[in-house]
């Protein structure tokens, strides 16, 4: 097992978010907002087995949702934002985030 840890980042603006992980809803919250000086919203962990995971964020008001495949055999950072666009892009890191 290795540890995922997940950070809602930039562009959630009083969203409702559910996230999955292969296919398994394991965070749910209503009304979650970025603090824009900082570029949180909100965070989360949990374990995840070795191998081949699949993240997805579903954002019930907007009707989108995105996911992406991680091979994981360390611990991972990922981090989920939305774009201006309304683009929702992931990005995977080895080291936790940083916020000022």
């Amino acid at each position: 097992m290795q540890l995922l840890h997940v950070a809602l980042q930039d562009g959630f603006i009083h969203e409702d978010v559910i996230v999955r992980v292969n296919d398994e809803a394991v965070f749910q919250k209503k009304d979650v907002n970025t603090r824009f000086q900082i570029g949180f919203a909100d965070s989360f962990e949990l374990n995840v087995q070795d191998g081949k995971n699949k993240v997805e964020i579903v954002l019930p008001s907007k009707q989108r949702s995105e996911s992406q495949t991680l091979e994981i055999s360390k611990p991972m950072y990922l981090s989920i934002s939305i774009t201006s666009d309304e683009t929702i892009e992931f990005r995977a890191s080895d080291e936790s985030f940083k916020y000022l």
